[in-house]
């Protein structure tokens, strides 16, 4: 099979995720575009957002039969890039609408490393919503974007908030990171004219309160002690992903 990639990026995901499906290939959605599938608010003001590009997370165990779906699907694959990056993600262009298509394999290595492999069947179609959370709140460098995200994940969605406090609690840059950008998130949704504006506030305090409460192991206090002087994330070199 081979034909031309849908000009709709919502459209062409769902057809791609459908055929991983068909073909039982473990591929689920994440980035702007899972969050627009999660999520009603985010297809609405004021948490509407344009989303250009389509990124998907799958195993490194299935690379071979990842590839072949997606060449057969009308992408080209970025053969140097995909060489470089040690199994660890996949990079491809639908040409014909100029877009370009990131496969993360086992996990999603930004600015922390979240680890994704057992989680991947918990939810159809993309990331558990958790799972889509984290993802937005471990990039420190956070945009509007990431903002509307995860305020529309946590307005619509059912989040574990046992499961964000436990993967902060084990490791303390997750843990700064994660409590700043959520203080961004309160920030921005402060200032909108959203009528669910102070339920979502009440929300995000809700999980501040649960991070907070679950106790921190000895090497995430001694990591506490050397705070900022050190960073604690990672600048990815080459980030496709929205």
């Amino acid at each position: 099979m081979s034909r031309t990639p849908l000009a709709d990026a919502h459209d062409e995901a769902l057809a791609l995720l459908g055929e991983a499906e068909r073909r039982e290939v473990t591929l689920r959605a994440v980035g702007g575009l899972a969050i627009h599938l999660a999520c009603p608010s985010a297809s609405r003001p004021p948490l509407q957002r344009a989303y250009k590009d389509i990124d998907l997370v799958g195993l490194s165990s299935e690379r071979a039969r990842i590839e072949e779906l997606l060449g057969d699907f009308g992408y080209s694959a970025d053969a140097q890039f995909n060489l470089l990056s040690a199994g660890s993600q996949l990079y491809f262009r639908d040409e014909a609408n100029d877009r370009p298509l990131d496969v993360f394999l086992d996990r999603m290595q930004m600015c922390h490393r979240l680890d994704l492999e057992e989680r991947l069947p918990l939810a159809p179609l993309t990331l558990t919503p958790t799972d889509l959370l984290l993802s937005k709140l471990q990039v420190f460098e956070t945009n509007e974007r990431d903002l509307k995200d995860a305020a529309a994940l946590l307005l619509d969605c059912e989040v574990d908030d046992e499961v964000i406090a436990r993967q902060l609690a084990a490791d303390w840059g997750w843990w700064r990171t994660v409590t700043e950008v959520l203080g961004k998130v309160e920030a921005f949704v402060g200032e909108l004219e959203l009528d669910e504006r102070e339920r979502l506030l009440a929300r995000i305090a809700t999980l501040r309160e649960r991070i907070e409460a679950e106790p921190k192991g000895r090497k995430w206090k001694l990591r506490a002690r050397v705070g900022d002087r050190v960073r604690w994330y990672e600048l990815p070199e080459d980030d496709h992903a929205d």
